[in-house]
């Protein structure tokens, strides 16, 4: 693959894209922090529900903060995410295996949902009913869920 058929970008465009993801993703650092304050001043959310939201909001800002301040992908490249622009933190990854944990990152997000999904399910469901759902069977549930996150990133890849 030969990069010599692309124009490089103007410098002072490529300072403000970067400038403005770096602002993007302090903002979204902030607007966590304030969901977690409110999560956290509710009076009627059960703690396990809190727990779960507290789950979700800071792996989101977790995956936000590695999407842009490590891994720092470059989006706009006919390869998503197969190079590094300029990360603010420049700690030595490969760039594959920096793609590979963003997928990964990505796709797990779908059992967090999936375990407040299940305990709102469960909170409206009457105690006698064959949809009620014991301890055993959400472990299960998360687990046939949380197996195929894990392994997203690198078939995704490969």
């Amino acid at each position: 693959f030969d990069m010599t058929f692309f124009r490089p970008p103007d410098p002072s465009l490529h300072h403000l894209l970067r400038v403005g993801k770096l602002t993007l993703t302090f903002l979204s650092i902030i607007m966590a922090i304030v969901s977690v304050l409110i999560i956290h001043l509710s009076r009627t959310i059960s703690r396990e529900y809190a727990r779960l939201l507290y789950t979700v909001i800071i792996f989101t800002a977790f995956f936000d903060m590695y999407s842009q301040i490590i891994f720092d992908s470059q989006y706009i490249m006919p390869y998503l995410c197969v190079y590094r622009d300029n990360p603010l933190f420049n700690i030595p990854l490969n760039p594959a295996w920096g793609f590979i944990v963003w997928v990964t990152m990505f796709a797990l997000n779908a059992p967090i949902y999936a375990a407040c999904f299940i305990h709102r399910h469960q909170v409206i469901v009457s105690p006698e009913s064959s949809l009620k759902l014991n301890l055993y069977a959400h472990v299960a549930a998360l687990s046939i869920i949380t197996t195929p996150s894990l392994t997203y990133g690198y078939a995704y890849y490969v």
